[in-house]
């Protein structure tokens, strides 16, 4: 059984979110943004059962170990995700579009300190 939780950041912009849904679905994410996972997939895609899977989402999250992508339409954030390509979510932006990358302690997101190639 997952129970329920929320974590918020220190900067206090983000609210990571684990809830249970009808039909025992759980499903996890940023509270007041559409995007999210469930916990069946998190399971699939790592070969743990659900509640490892979704365990080591979260401490990935909470220590820096994932990075977040902030999408900002308008001066206003509209959708808050885990993203693993940064370079892919760069490349289909909008133009009235901003894409901001960072980590759950608030720390900004460098292609070059994180040997990521953008």
């Amino acid at each position: 059984m997952i129970d329920p939780e929320e974590h918020a950041s220190a900067d206090g912009l983000l609210t990571l979110a684990v809830e249970s849904l009808d039909g025992g679905d759980v499903a996890i994410g940023f509270r007041g943004y559409p995007w999210h996972t469930h916990a069946d997939i998190l399971a699939s895609i790592t070969s743990m059962n659900e509640t490892d899977a979704v365990r080591q989402f979260i401490d990935d999250v909470l220590n820096d170990r994932s990075l977040i992508a902030v999408q900002i339409i308008d001066d206003a954030i509209q959708d808050v995700w885990i993203t693993d390509d940064p370079a892919k979510d760069r490349k289909y932006k909008q133009p009235n579009e901003d894409l901001q990358f960072r980590y759950w302690s608030g720390r900004g997101y460098s292609p070059n300190a994180d040997s990521w190639s953008v």
